[in-house]
């Protein structure tokens, strides 16, 4: 079962030789510093610092991409050529402060070679400058801000492996406007640049069609109970967007319906509405229905993702979310990037080169990155949650194939917009 999952994914590669455990540390106190990056040993380790929320408001989707990314170890492989692949996982607790001071220890005391970046985008924003000033490659899970895409290419050392907020949004806001003809929307976002990017492509894009935005609802990032923002939606608003995730997504979606409206008002989102982060605490009857744009369904029937989904499930109880995806492909990047360079990082600007150039079919579907983001080209899906076996599943009903990151914006129309959202919530 193993090995055929494996030639799957990586459309037949040979496995790599020799499994080490990987060493995973919940902070950063028992991780220690243990050499330099430059080691020419012939089993010198290659050292991964991963950030990620694993307590507080985000801890169900940092839990998810550690998972994925660990799983993604398990196939892809957890040494190459000798040299084991060495993972401290930082928790971050989603707070951009603390995710700084974690980076700078990974950096400076534990010498990671390499920073799989963090999962909010405010905390992205803050470390990726610092990190790519350091001359250590950074994987980061999304594109939150014209400084960290400058500074890719200044530095030449980072990118982003899955998503940013323009994209899957944008394509979104044409979707609602020509194919469910609403003309009047509310929308709903988290109040950091994760939701102000969210819900600024899809309503750059919705209102340029010429819809319009009834009413524009901001949630802190560490609010629980979203009964006070689900009673601010006017009840004559056409439907409704929102641009949350895990623990706040699930509240909502069911606090939208115990509010009643659901049976009146159509309610769609971002992938983070009802991916399996949220969808597993969602009610069932809640959650029926609602529709996302998205560049990862759990649901996706492609030979890649069903073998990684089933995988997934196999291994934790549940389906994989995006963010679970989002580990999982970067474990094969990294891996992938280490086979090139014989597993021996002696060159951190060589490994970020390497990790770079990969190309492959992820999970999500084809991965290529745009070299004036340095953020993914990639398939964008309008899914739909159904059940499916007796299982919540987001089921896709319709791809875009090799969308660019500033979406169905033309560049121009989208750079101003992306350094606006990326400090403040739009207006419309």
């Amino acid at each position: 079962m193993e090995s055929s999952l494996a030639k799957i994914m990586t459309g037949g590669r040979r496995r790599w030789r020799a499994a080490l455990a990987v060493i995973v540390c919940a902070g950063l106190a028992a991780c220690g510093s243990s050499g330099s990056s430059a080691s020419t040993s012939s089993h010198s380790p290659v050292k991964v610092g991963y950030l990620l929320p694993l307590t507080g408001v985000f801890t169900k989707n940092g839990t998810s991409e550690q998972n994925g990314f660990k799983l993604g170890l398990k196939h892809f492989g957890t040494s190459v050529d000798g040299h084991p692949i060495q993972v401290t996982y930082a928790n971050d607790q989603g707070e951009p402060a603390v995710s700084l001071s974690d980076a700078r220890q990974l950096v400076t005391s534990t010498h990671v070679q390499v920073i799989e970046g963090p999962l909010v985008s405010s905390a992205i924003a803050a470390v990726a400058p610092y990190v790519l000033s350091r001359g250590i490659p950074e994987d980061d899970l999304y594109l939150a801000s014209p400084e960290q895409a400058a500074a890719y290419t200044r530095y030449g050392t980072g990118f982003t492996s899955d998503w940013d907020g323009f994209a899957g949004t944008t394509i979104g806001g044409r979707w609602a406007y020509q194919t469910m003809h609403w003309r009047h929307v509310t929308t709903v976002g988290l109040g950091i640049s994760y939701g102000w990017q969210g819900v600024g492509g899809f309503a750059a894009e919705f209102t340029k069609l010429g819809g319009r935005i009834d009413k524009m609802i901001w949630v802190p990032s560490d609010s629980v109970d979203m009964s006070s923002f689900v009673s601010s939606i006017p009840r004559s608003t056409q439907a409704v967007f929102v641009v949350l995730s895990g623990t706040q997504a699930a509240n909502f979606v069911n606090a939208y319906q115990s509010f009643g409206l659901k049976k009146t008002i159509p309610l769609m989102g971002i992938t983070t509405l009802t991916d399996q982060a949220a969808l597993p605490a969602e009610n069932p009857a809640a959650a029926a229905g609602v529709i996302t744009d998205s560049q990862y369904c759990d649901g996706n029937p492609s030979a890649v993702n069903q073998a990684f989904a089933n995988s997934y499930h196999s291994a934790y109880g549940v389906y994989p979310s995006y963010y679970s995806e989002a580990g999982y492909t970067k474990a094969e990047i990294l891996v992938d990037a280490l086979k090139s360079l014989h597993g021996n990082v002696t060159s951190e600007k060589a490994l970020s080169a390497a990790m770079r150039a990969v190309t492959f079919t992820a999970p999500r579907g084809p991965v290529v990155l745009s070299h004036v983001t340095w953020s993914p080209i990639e398939n964008q899906y309008i899914c739909k949650v159904e059940n499916v076996g007796g299982t919540m599943r987001n089921v896709p009903v319709l791809t875009f194939t090799a969308v660019p990151p500033w979406g169905t914006l033309t560049h121009a129309e989208w750079a101003p917009i992306f350094a606006k959202t990326a400090v403040s919530p739009p207006s419309y």
